[in-house]
């Protein structure tokens, strides 16, 4: 599948250190009509939960069938927050939903078909280790 993967990086001093910043990697599939986005509720985190927020959104005359949705949260950095998980605003179960491997930080989000010209997202909530 053809994909554009992009970064954006930053160094710079803070409190006297040099300090370097990677982005994620945002990966777009070149598929007409059908993405993947994701987002976050603010650029730096210090303090209290941060909330990732994944859109699928169909826009194609077709259904997209049985999507897996999956996500690499880093182990050593964050964890995911219990019972936080939604689809479409409804609160997602364990394991039917989605599950969550805290050794390897991949959570792995089951999904019900995304009707076309619908969308679907997904929202969760981490917190630092």
């Amino acid at each position: 599948m053809n994909e554009l993967i992009n970064t954006a990086s930053s160094v710079g001093e803070y409190l006297g250190l040099t300090t370097e910043m990677t982005t994620e990697a945002v990966v777009t599939q070149l598929v007409d009509d059908l993405n993947i986005t994701k987002s976050a509720d603010r650029d730096s985190w210090a303090t209290g939960n941060l909330t990732y927020t994944i859109t699928i959104d169909n826009q194609s005359e077709e259904p997209y069938e049985n999507p897996i949705v999956t996500d690499t949260i880093d182990p050593t950095k964050a964890t995911l927050v219990d019972g936080s998980v939604t689809i479409n605003g409804t609160p997602a179960t364990t394991p039917t939903d989605y599950t969550f491997d805290a050794i390897t930080g991949l959570l792995t989000v089951n999904l019900s078909d995304v009707a076309a010209t619908s969308t679907t997202v997904i929202v969760f909530e981490v917190e630092r280790v």
